[in-house]
């Protein structure tokens, strides 16, 4: 709405695309039995699988990298020489496969620029799993920051920095003192249904009729 606004000068109303929630209600595994991030994307530029590899490889956490694409063969070099032993890449995946990935990750983890939506963020809660993205675009309304996930950076290009600080963040709030509730990420993912998108573009067609 605001990019509409600037661009366009015109009002406008934002209604979200449906997520089908059916094919991912297959419960949910617990934080403690996952055992690596996730990143489920496109390997091209502007999707910013590189500095997921970079901050993951620093950090010596497992990871498993989801997709295909022209970036892969770059990915895997940088990822080597980081000495990444813990960093896996899985080429392309079935829709069972990515559901399961989903939902025995840890996290998903996200650092696309300027994303507008992002419907595997919502795939991601919708098993009770995580997020951490960016906090710019579409991220600022699908992830709960500190609830269903990490918000990490801000408007502008994410930094492999930016992520260090926000996987930290994230195993901080899983210790024994607090955690992350699955059925928050749930509950989350249940405003992005099909019924929900339904509604709002009844609701929508009715308010606009309603007003001539």
């Amino acid at each position: 709405a605001a990019r509409i606004k600037k661009f366009y000068r015109r009002d406008s109303v934002v209604i979200y695309p449906p997520v089908d929630l059916e094919l991912f209600a297959v419960g949910h595994s617990p934080l403690a039995a996952k055992s690596y991030f996730l990143v489920l994307s496109r390997l091209v530029r502007g999707k910013g699988v590189e500095v997921v590899v970079e901050a993951c490889g620093k950090l010596g956490l497992p990871l498993k990298v989801a997709g295909t694409g022209p970036q892969l063969d770059e990915l895997k070099a940088n990822s080597e020489k980081l000495k990444a032993k813990s960093t896996e890449f899985l080429g392309w995946v079935s829709d069972e496969e990515r559901i399961q990935l989903l939902q025995n990750a840890k996290a998903l983890i996200v650092a696309a620029e300027d994303e507008d939506f992002g419907i595997t963020s919502i795939e991601a809660q919708a098993v009770g799993t995580p997020v951490i993205a960016p906090a710019s675009g579409g991220f600022l309304e699908t992830v709960i920051d500190g609830k269903t996930g990490v918000l990490y950076g801000g408007p502008g290009v994410a930094t492999a920095d930016d992520l260090m600080e926000a996987l930290q963040k994230f195993s901080a709030q899983g210790g024994p003192s607090s955690g992350w509730d699955p059925e928050d990420c749930i509950k989350n993912a249940e405003k992005f249904s099909k019924e929900r998108f339904k509604k709002e573009i009844l609701e929508l067609v009715k308010n606009h009729y309603g007003k001539s």
